[in-house]
């Protein structure tokens, strides 16, 4: 990770000259603004929270891309799936039952029920593995999570340490 004191960026907000300061003498640093401009120090945080709100809405962005690119490939899947079962389904569930009507001489409403039955026992197990699957993919947001994690501490020692003096008296 960059360090956030020396982060240049590149893009529309990077046309703002004191959007990200690099300068040591930084009031959003913690270091006391030297003629006391408190508007000034408040301004130039207030500015750094919008960028660190425009850099965290942008890593949102790219691994919500990621995440539905890993998934993609199983929702592909799980669709094509679905369609052939549902086009196939009917025929071959009628199907069992006639077999089980005629072979084990069962009653042709208890032949339909206990076919039913076992597929969606089979249809409730391939969605939990598919389920299984997608959890293995690593979808989620961890990076961000890390970096608002780092910018909220950051946020926090600006608030502590800005408008306090570097000497002890």
């Amino acid at each position: 990770m960059a360090d956030q004191a020396t982060l240049t960026m590149n893009g529309p907000s990077a046309t703002r000259s004191s959007a990200v300061a690099t300068g040591p003498a930084s009031t959003s640093r913690g270091h006391a603004h030297p003629s006391g401009d408190v508007v000034g120090s408040v301004s130039e945080f207030a500015e750094d929270l919008v960028t660190l709100t425009e850099l965290q809405a942008r890593l949102a962005l790219i691994e919500l891309k990621e995440n539905l690119e890993a998934t993609k490939t199983a929702g592909v899947m799980v669709l094509g799936g679905l369609v052939l079962a549902l086009a196939g389904l009917p025929i071959a569930l009628a199907g069992v039952a006639e077999l089980l009507v005629s072979e084990l001489g069962m009653r042709r409403g208890y032949a339909l029920l206990s076919v039913s039955v076992a597929a969606m026992v089979i249809a409730a197990a391939c969605v939990v593995i598919a389920g299984t699957w997608i959890r293995r993919k690593l979808v989620g947001f961890p990076i961000t999570r890390e970096e608002l994690t780092r910018n909220i501490n950051w946020i926090r020692t600006v608030l502590l340490h800005t408008g306090r003096s570097t000497r002890r008296r």
